[in-house]
């Protein structure tokens, strides 16, 4: 049986400070898309009506059984147009179904990592151990529009910290055709500017964050020469142990950036419209940045780390009983930060309330 955990009104006392018995049940209704009835309820404080539904993030959604299977196939590397094709939806429809419920994800990943940077972590030293680097894609043209991703994890557990994605100036061999190209961009959308150390310092932030208790940081890098005093800026005030490889160095598993090097293979992997020489590039940076949280929340808490292993790396890391699937993913709604239900818990506790 369903018990409602706040009041959705955001206005009203019972949302950020609930008592039992806040609310009255006023029955139940039959959805269309739904085998069993809805149960609908009525604050007694507000007196705003609300049912099972205000707390689930396909509240209102069409065909609500195909959220987890969307965001399943986006995870593992098939296009929008083939993904619409496999599940019956035109490609508009998909869009906007995946861009609501990677949102719900994203907030999702937030809201338990900044649960787990409130409570003390199981099993961690106080040494925050960080691989990082940078790759490349772009938006719509390749010679013209290139984007870096700055992607930061930990080193041991492979938990994703984030993965930003910056616009960069163009660079490399200038023909006339490619210089003409740039500058009939630049007369219509003004100079592309470099937003790359912005990127890196969102990016190691998000790391920082996560373990704000670690006085050390061992930090694995390759020689860029912006990457130091980026570091020192995000992680003053503590211990900063900076490793540096060269990127030229062989790139196997003997490797000191093996971990961030296989990340973002697996990143061009899964995530079709990062791979090489591909037709599913994405048209606007704002929504590969909505995939890359997408993709972030599963490696955290539904991938297991490798093949062999049988646990997320947050479940490595001790920050969760269980691993989630695409309908957690899909599940309650997160929009209400650390009062949002618990994809975790019972779904009457909020994510501020999981003992991690």
């Amino acid at each position: 049986m369903f018990t409602p955990p706040r009041c959705p009104n955001r206005e009203c006392s019972q949302h950020t400070h609930p008592r039992p018995g806040f609310y009255t049940h006023k029955g139940d209704y039959q959805p269309k898309c739904r085998p069993h009835p809805v149960p609908r309820f009525q604050c007694n404080a507000c007196g705003r009506g609300f049912s099972r539904q205000t707390f689930r993030s396909d509240y209102r959604d069409h065909k609500p059984h195909l959220n987890a299977p969307v965001l399943e196939l986006l995870c593992k590397g098939v296009g929008f147009r083939e993904t619409a094709r496999t599940v019956g939806l035109t490609r508009r429809c998909l869009e906007l179904k995946a861009r609501k419920h990677s949102r719900t994800a994203a907030w999702m990943d937030e809201n338990l990592k900044r649960r787990i940077a409130a409570c003390q972590p199981r099993g961690v030293d106080g040494v925050l151990r960080v691989h990082f680097d940078e790759f490349e894609t772009y938006e719509t043209r390749r010679n013209t529009r290139p984007i870096t991703i700055a992607v930061a994890i930990e080193s041991t557990t492979r938990l994703h910290f984030a993965a930003i994605a910056a616009p960069i100036r163009p660079r490399g061999k200038m023909t006339e055709s490619r210089r003409a190209a740039i500058e009939r961009e630049e007369a219509i959308l003004g100079p592309r500017r470099n937003r790359s150390r912005a990127a890196c310092r969102i990016a190691l932030s998000k790391a920082a964050q996560l373990h704000p208790e670690a006085e050390v940081v061992l930090l694995h890098t390759d020689e860029k020469t912006t990457y130091p005093k980026i570091a020192k800026r995000v992680f003053e005030g503590r211990t900063l142990l900076h490793s540096r490889t060269p990127s030229i160095a062989p790139r196997s598993a003997r490797n000191p950036l093996f971990p961030v090097n296989h990340e973002e293979a697996c990143l061009r992997d899964w995530m079709g419209r990062l791979r090489r020489e591909s037709w599913l590039v994405s048209k606007k940076r704002r929504f590969l940045g909505l995939h890359l949280k997408l993709w972030g929340a599963w490696r955290n808490w539904v991938k297991v780390r490798f093949n062999r292993d049988k646990k997320t790396p947050a479940q490595i890391r001790g920050n969760a009983p269980r691993r989630l699937s695409f309908h957690d993913l899909a599940g309650w709604r997160q929009d209400w930060g650390q009062r949002s239900p618990s994809p975790i818990g019972k779904g009457w506790e909020s994510v501020g309330q999981l003992a991690l």
